[in-house]
């Protein structure tokens, strides 16, 4: 059996106070450790993060002519090259239904892109809605890396206090690799590393011997007067 302990009018309000002062400082405190589920990109390879994606590569050659011209094989060669580095030489060569002397340079070209290199195979014949002496178009596909287009000013750069970068900070440098590297597809799976060529890592080390061994050399001290 419990015994009720009488409390006095003074306890009572101090208890109430305590109480009341205890919820206060529990409200201010869940506030303070609310979470921000927003994440905020801290680096520039966040803010700009590079992507493949593949886009269509064209040439449009005339047929004004009847036959290639010179300027055009040349064109042709290079964009068989351009396509054979791709990864991917599947040329698709697109010329109109009214034949005639586009016929004639669809045909030249498909024999120029298969002396380039390009298998028979990888090549595609279609045909248009068009004149006979209208434009051959060739095209194929290719993976491009890009990423987002600079001049983003929408922060100050007066005002660092929150001692964080820019919003433009490293867009170009993003860009700029984007635009220069050879294989996009080398940000997606990277190239196994191939063995060092000891035909020109040998020649190298002998020039380093040859150097050292030259400057160690007695003939090669001098000595004061």
């Amino acid at each position: 059996m419990y015994k009720q302990i009488p409390m006095s009018a003074a306890s009572r309000m101090r208890l109430v106070l305590f109480i009341a002062m205890s919820s206060t400082l529990a409200a201010c405190s869940s506030g303070e450790l609310a979470l921000v589920d927003t994440y905020v990109p801290a680096t520039h390879y966040e803010r700009y993060p590079i992507e493949v994606t593949r886009g269509p590569v064209k040439l449009e050659i005339s047929s004004q002519h009847g036959t290639l011209q010179s300027s055009q094989i040349n064109a042709i060669s290079g964009f068989s090259r351009s396509a054979m580095n791709s990864g991917s030489p599947k040329i698709t060569i697109l010329h109109p239904s009214g034949g005639g002397a586009s016929g004639k340079v669809a045909r030249q070209t498909y024999q120029l892109l298969v002396q380039s290199g390009i298998s028979p195979g990888m090549i595609s014949r279609k045909t248009y809605p068009g004149p006979a002496k209208g434009s051959v178009q060739i095209s194929y596909l290719r993976s491009v890396a890009v990423t987002k287009e600079c001049g983003d000013w929408s922060t100050d750069l007066a005002n660092t206090s929150n001692n964080e970068p820019y919003a433009n900070f490293g867009c170009s440098v993003q860009n700029n690799i984007a635009a220069m590297v050879v294989n996009p597809e080398d940000f997606v799976v990277p190239r196994a590393t191939t063995p060092a060529l000891a035909a020109i890592r040998t020649p190298a080390i002998k020039t380093l011997m040859s150097a050292t061994a030259a400057a160690s050399s007695p003939a090669a001290t001098t000595t004061g007067p």
